[in-house]
């Protein structure tokens, strides 16, 4: 077995992996697994490639792509984005190899999302010190007419300078790269308060997906959690925190059904559980 950094020409070896690793996971407890379409894969790949090429690794073995692993850097924050190994090749090892190949120097903060019916995965990356510390909670359906009353917020023009004090107060890093990707494909909202301050921001996708949402405090994220909802036209996404109680308030006031296969939020002891965050996914956070 061979560990090597990812090329764009592994993108389709790196979706076939995750789709018959995810699919086994899930299909084995009689659920329907994740089924992203590929160009929506390979993008967020591609992403993880412009900035953090020397954390995207696969393993090969006889030539072939057999499995693969991506992190992203923002400052001292560093975040596990995948890690998927094809499924005849598990207890070779192989995960904690390609984990060593992207883990990288020392940090003040490191994270991850996993799902909660994966505990091979959840064991490694305790054993690594990445310990379960709240849910990611998976909301989906169409907002009631009872909340469709818009909150206190305004629209603002998108400031860079107010997104990134946001993202400091919401996340703890900048996120500016992130924020090239997102607006490149979803509509981005500054939100402002009665007083002017810039209070949240929100990114709404075409397939209904709200995410990432973040406040200055979790009441300001949950007011712009409530005015994305108030602004659906059909049905919607989003995926928060557990610890993030106000924005979880929001989704379930707005009878949105909770999903049965949660995430877990896994955090290094120097983490602190997000308070005032809607994620944007299991892959950029």
């Amino acid at each position: 077995m061979a560990v090597r950094r990812t090329s764009a020409a592994d993108l389709p070896a790196l979706y076939d992996i995750f789709s018959e690793a995810i699919g086994l996971v899930y299909r084995a407890r009689r659920l329907d697994p994740p089924a992203p379409p590929y160009e929506i894969f390979a993008a967020q790949q591609r992403h993880l490639l412009t900035h953090d090429g020397d954390r995207c690794v696969v393993a090969e073995e006889d030539g072939e792509v057999v499995a693969f692993a991506s992190a992203w850097a923002r400052g001292t924050t560093w975040f596990l984005a995948s890690l998927f190994v094809r499924p005849r090749v598990h207890g070779r090892g192989v995960g904690t190899a390609l984990l060593d190949a992207v883990w990288g120097a020392e940090f003040a903060s490191r994270r991850t999302i996993t799902d909660a019916i994966q505990p091979i995965s959840n064991a490694l990356y305790g054993r690594r010190g990445l310990i379960p510390v709240t849910p990611v909670l998976p909301f989906a359906g169409t907002p009631v007419a009872a909340v469709r009353a818009t909150g206190p917020l305004e629209q603002a023009q998108w400031d860079a300078a107010a997104a990134g004090a946001l993202d400091g107060a919401g996340y703890g890093f900048d996120r500016s790269v992130d924020h090239d990707r997102w607006s490149a494909v979803a509509r981005r909202v500054l939100w402002r308060d009665a007083r002017g301050g810039a209070a949240a921001y929100s990114y709404a996708f075409p397939d209904g997906t709200i995410g990432p949402v973040v406040g200055a405090d979790p009441a300001a994220a949950a007011a712009a959690l409530h005015t994305e909802l108030a602004l659906a036209d059909g049905e919607v996404r989003v995926r928060i925190p557990g610890s993030a109680r106000d924005l979880v308030a929001v989704a379930l006031a707005a009878r949105l059904r909770l999903s049965p296969t949660p995430g877990l939020l896994l955090l290094d002891r120097a983490t602190p559980a997000p308070a005032q965050i809607a994620i944007a996914g299991y892959t950029l956070l």
